[in-house]
């Protein structure tokens, strides 16, 4: 039985990916750092697959381009309206 969900890298914390559930974000996954051979960062968006044996993981590198765009583009709003 393969399962697979987007999530978002939130934080790497005392060796431990700790990814959200996208888009609600409701949902947490913690996994060791060493359990991907991949190289994430925070903020990528990615997909995760558990096929009942192993994690594989696949980075979202556009998706998560745009969303790191967008979270600039309200910020630079935020700072221009505070002026």
């Amino acid at each position: 039985m393969s399962s697979n969900k987007k999530y978002t890298l939130d934080r790497i914390e005392e060796g431990m990916y700790v990814f959200w559930e996208s888009p609600e974000e409701m949902n947490q996954l913690v996994l060791p750092t060493t359990t991907f051979d991949v190289t994430v960062e925070e903020g990528d968006i990615v997909c995760i697959t558990f096929d009942g044996i192993k994690y594989h993981l696949e980075v979202f590198k556009e998706e998560t381009l745009e969303k790191h765009k967008k979270v600039s583009a309200l910020l630079e709003k935020l700072k221009n309206k505070s002026n």
